[in-house]
Parts: C-alpha cells; structure tokens; sequence
C-alpha cells in the first residue's frame, strides 16, 4: 500500500497553469489541423494558405499542414502523458514566435491583421486582442517550462479506460467529418458542421492523453 502510495504522489499530474497551456496550444495549431483534414475530406474544392505555403484539397503544399499537424500531436499527446521540459522548451518557443509575430503584424500591417473565417462569415481585427492573448500564452509557456525543469523526478502515468474510451471517440469522429466535408456543400450547414466537428475533435485531443486518476476509471 504505502509503495503505491508513493507511486501515485510522484505520478505526474498537469496542474490548472499546464492544462489551460496545453488547450490554448491545441487551439493556436488548430490551423493546422482543419487543412490537413479539410484538404483531404473537402477535396479540391477546399483552398487553403498558411504561413507562406498553400494549396487546392490535397494538391500544392499539402504535406505542410499535414507533417505539422503530425508534429504537433506528437508533442501534444506527449506533454498531456509527462511535461518534459525539453517538450515544454519546444511549446514555449512556438508561443514565443507566434507573440513576437503578433507584434510585428500589429505594428506593421494593422489593417491586415484579422481573423478571417470564410465559411462563418467571420471577420475580426486582431490588433489589440491577438498580443494580450499571445502574450499571456507565452508568458504561460516560460512559467510551465521553468516548473517542468524543477519536477524532472516525476513518473508519466498508466493508460487507463478513459484514455481509451475518448480515443475511440476521436477516431469516430472521421467518417462523420469525411460525410459532413465531402458531400456538403461549400458554406452550407452541413459543411459548417464538418469545420466545427473538426475544430471540437482537435481541441479534445488532450481527453485522449490527459492522465486521470484511479478513481476515474
């Protein structure tokens, strides 16, 4: 009893700072994911750009979104398991570019700095919002790298059934998105949904690798 005592206070366990970290990284590589996803289930009737590269449903720089959407659930999944501080190094400078980024759009091209949404409409400026926002974030990143190089004695905990059960339902979530995305029609509801499904299935990837307790089984 007292051995697994042990165990379980040196299991780790992401804390309030680490997991509202990783739902805010999940969300800033979101752009990653809808192209890499879209441009399959869409096909060519899907445009994207991104950072520089772009392309027509799988055709063009496809392998961009599709190699760093792969990256990113690497480090991902691998974080939610453990926070290495070498992996946090990797989140904190992604958190830190998109911050310096931020600032360079905002203070050099303010009128292009927006967030665009072609399939809800959607059109807001970014330049106040997207430094405080991006600001916070990198200032979490450099807390949680710092603390991840102080706790290097922690163990990664077991797989258990919720794992499990939210990797199933993650993985259910493609012949859905292949239906909604492919057969709906651009700008329609049923494409509208695709793009939402999408989003929510990427934003719960951290369900699938976060750690739980026994008591969650």
């Amino acid at each position: 009893m007292e051995d697994q005592k042990d165990a379980m206070t040196t299991m780790f366990m992401p804390d309030r700072l680490l997991r509202g970290l990783f739902l805010w990284t999940s969300f800033t590589t979101v752009v990653f994911w809808l192209p890499a996803v879209r441009g399959a289930f869409d096909g060519a009737s899907y445009q994207w750009e991104l950072f520089g590269f772009g392309g027509r449903g799988t055709d063009g720089d496809y392998w961009f979104p599709v190699v760093s959407a792969f990256a990113t659930l690497f480090v991902l999944a691998a974080v939610w398991r453990r926070a290495t501080w070498p992996l946090l190094g990797v989140i904190t400078l992604w958190h830190l570019g998109l911050f310096a980024g931020t600032l360079w759009l905002a203070f050099f091209v303010p009128d292009a700095f927006r967030f665009k949404g072609d399939t809800f409409g959607i059109d807001i400026s970014l330049v106040w919002l997207g430094p405080a926002l991006f600001g916070l974030g990198a200032v979490a990143a450099m807390r949680g790298f710092w603390r991840a190089y102080h706790k290097r004695h922690l163990s990664p905990p077991a797989w258990n059934c919720r794992n499990q059960r939210w990797l199933l339902v993650l993985l259910a979530c493609f012949p859905i998105q292949f239906a909604l995305l492919r057969f709906g029609p651009p700008d329609s509801v049923a494409d509208q949904l695709g793009v939402l499904l999408t989003i929510a299935q990427w934003l719960l990837v951290g369900q699938a690798f976060r750690p739980y307790s026994m008591n969650d089984e």
